[in-house]
C-alpha cells in the first residue's frame, strides 16, 4: 500500500516537471506569436471591438449564448457514447477485444505503475488534494468561494455518476480480466470523470493563488496529461471498457462547462453589483 502511494506521488511529480518542460519548450514560440505586429493590431482592434459590443449588449447574455452551446455540444457527445452502449454498437464493438488485448500483455512492473496511476484519480486521492487546496485558497482569499466550487464540481459529481450508472446498469469486464476489484456499474467510468473534474478543479484552485502565466499552463497540461493517463489505467486494470472512459470524460468536460459557466456569470453578476 505505501509502495503505491509513494509511486503515485512519483507519477503525479513527474507529470508536474514533464509539463513544465513543455511549457517552457512552446514558450518562445508562443511569445514571438504574440510580439508579431499583426498580434498586436489584431489584439487592439479585438479590444476595441470588445469594448463597443459590451456597451450595448450585456456580457451576461453572451456568456451565457457561448457557454450553452458549448455545453450543448459536450453533452451531444456523451449522449452519443451513451446511445453506442445501449445499442452494443458503432465504438463498443472494440470494448471487448481492448480489454481482452491487455490483459493478455500485462507485465507486473507496468501493473504496479498503472494501479498507482488509478489510485491517483481514486476518491481517496481526489478527496484529500481537494480539501487541502481548498482550504489553502480558501485562507488566502478569505472566501467560502473555493469550498463551493468544490462541492458544486466534485461533488454534484459523483451524484450525477452514480445516478447514470443504476438507470445504465452496465456490467463490468469479466472478472478474470480484472487486476483490482471495483463496485457497481460500468458505465461511465467514475474515475475518468472525477479525475478530469478534480484535477481541473486542482489546477483552477491553483490558478487562484498566482497570475504566472508559465504556472497556469503547467498545471492546466499536467491535470490533462493526468486525467488521460487515469482513463487508460482503468482500461488496462480491467474495470472498465474504452467507451466507459469515453463516456466519463465526455461527462466530466460537460458537467466541467456547466460549472465554469455557472460561476462566471455569478462573478460577473457580483461585481455588476453597486457598492455601498
Amino acid at each position: 500500500m505505501a509502495g503505491s502511494v509513494l509511486l503515485g506521488l512519483g507519477v503525479a511529480a513527474v507529470l508536474v516537471v514533464a509539463a513544465y518542460a513543455v511549457v517552457c519548450a512552446v514558450r518562445p514560440g508562443a511569445a514571438y506569436l504574440a510580439g508579431r505586429r499583426w498580434t498586436q493590431a489584431s489584439d487592439r482592434h479585438g479590444r476595441a471591438a470588445f469594448t463597443w459590443l459590451t456597451a450595448r449588449v450585456a456580457a451576461e447574455v453572451v456568456l451565457l449564448v457561448i457557454g450553452a452551446a458549448l455545453v450543448f455540444t459536450l453533452a451531444s457527445v456523451f449522449v452519443e457514447v451513451l446511445d453506442a452502449v445501449v445499442d452494443s454498437d458503432d465504438l463498443t464493438v472494440i470494448d471487448r477485444p481492448a480489454v481482452q488485448w491487455l490483459a493478455g500483455h500485462r507485465t507486473l512492473g507496468l501493473t504496479r505503475l498503472q494501479i498507482a496511476i488509478t489510485d491517483l484519480g481514486g476518491a481517496v486521492a481526489l478527496t484529500l488534494a481537494a480539501v487541502v487546496a481548498v482550504a489553502v485558497v480558501a485562507w488566502r482569499k478569505r472566501s467560502w468561494y473555493p469550498l463551493v466550487l468544490a462541492l458544486l464540481s466534485l461533488g454534484a459529481l459523483q451524484l450525477i455518476v452514480y445516478a447514470i450508472k443504476e438507470i445504465i446498469g452496465r456490467d463490468r469486464p469479466n472478472p478474470p480480466d480484472q487486476v483490482v476489484t471495483a463496485a457497481g456499474y460500468s458505465f461511465p467510468s467514475g474515475h475518468s470523470a472525477s479525475s478530469l473534474v478534480g484535477f481541473a478543479l486542482l489546477a483552477w484552485l491553483v490558478c487562484m493563488l498566482t497570475s504566472n502565466r508559465t504556472v497556469w499552463a503547467t498545471v492546466w497540461v499536467a491535470a490533462a496529461a493526468g486525467t488521460v493517463l487515469v482513463g487508460l489505467s482503468r482500461v488496462y486494470l480491467g474495470v472498465h471498457y474504452p467507451s466507459d472512459v469515453l463516456g466519463g470524460w465526455a461527462l466530466g468536460l460537460t458537467w466541467l462547462a456547466v460549472v465554469a459557466v455557472a460561476t462566471r456569470v455569478w462573478q460577473m453578476r457580483v461585481a455588476a453589483k453597486p457598492g455601498p
